[in-house]
């Protein structure tokens, strides 16, 4: 398996994916910084990242990952592995490493604008924001690179953008923000104080409940081991 997240890596070096961890934080960040003022960049910066922004790289970055192998017939692969589900799960890894490594990037660029403008968003509840939302978003990995390799990358993002912006916006300050979309809206009100319009959540609000947080963790690492093995078992059962 070690061997096989190597080869997975190696292929990646020149790849659109791997730039694209670096590029959307940066992009991210940039953007809030020109349009937003210094009071607002942080907050303005962490709401395009988990609304709209992170959510359009990892289904990229997982799209692109399976679509590109499998236009290349996974290189006969299928003919020299003896459990071909083991392929899959390296690619769920590989997405898995470019998920916290962008997550990284995104909280050390947010870390540089709070020295310079003066931090809105503490340094730890920035770093305890990002480290949940890289768990929080684990479990899209799976579900993105299977509908890419069923439908198309189109579709994917088209679905993406429905799932993590509509109802992340309508259901996160609802009783139904445990729809998984929606959880990572609705922790970053209790880490960060910013409610999913942009707007910073009253000190107070019955939204900033730390109790979602540990409930928002088990429901969606469960669904990345839970879809993780149902995409590797039809991944595994079919023919190339």
């Amino acid at each position: 398996m070690i061997s096989m997240i190597k080869a997975e890596l190696l292929k990646q070096r020149h790849t659109f994916q791997k730039r694209l961890v670096w590029i959307a934080p940066i992009i991210t960040i940039v953007i809030a910084n020109i349009l937003m003022g210094k009071e607002y960049v942080q907050s303005a910066a962490y709401n395009w990242w988990y609304v709209l922004i992170l959510p359009g790289t990892l289904t990229m970055m997982s799209s692109f990952l399976i679509v590109n192998e499998e236009k290349r017939k996974f290189h006969g692969m299928f003919n020299i592995l003896i459990d071909v589900k083991k392929l899959w799960y390296s690619k769920i890894i590989i997405c898995t490493l470019y998920l916290a490594l962008t997550s990284m990037v995104f909280w050390v660029g947010i870390t540089i604008l709070g020295f310079i403008f003066g931090n809105k968003i503490s340094i730890f509840n920035s770093f305890v924001a990002s480290i949940l939302l890289f768990i929080l978003f684990l479990w899209q990995i799976p579900l993105w690179m299977y509908l890419s390799m069923k439908k198309n990358t189109v579709f994917s993002m088209i679905l993406s953008i429905i799932c993590n912006f509509g109802i992340a916006v309508l259901c996160a300050v609802k009783s139904m923000w445990w729809i998984p979309f929606a959880i990572p809206a609705r922790v970053m009100i209790s880490v960060i104080g910013v409610l999913p319009n942009g707007l910073k959540a009253e000190y107070g609000n019955a939204l900033m409940h730390g109790g979602v947080i540990p409930v928002g963790i088990a429901i969606t690492v469960s669904l990345y081991l839970i879809l993780s093995y149902i995409t590797a078992k039809s991944f595994g059962a079919r023919e190339v």
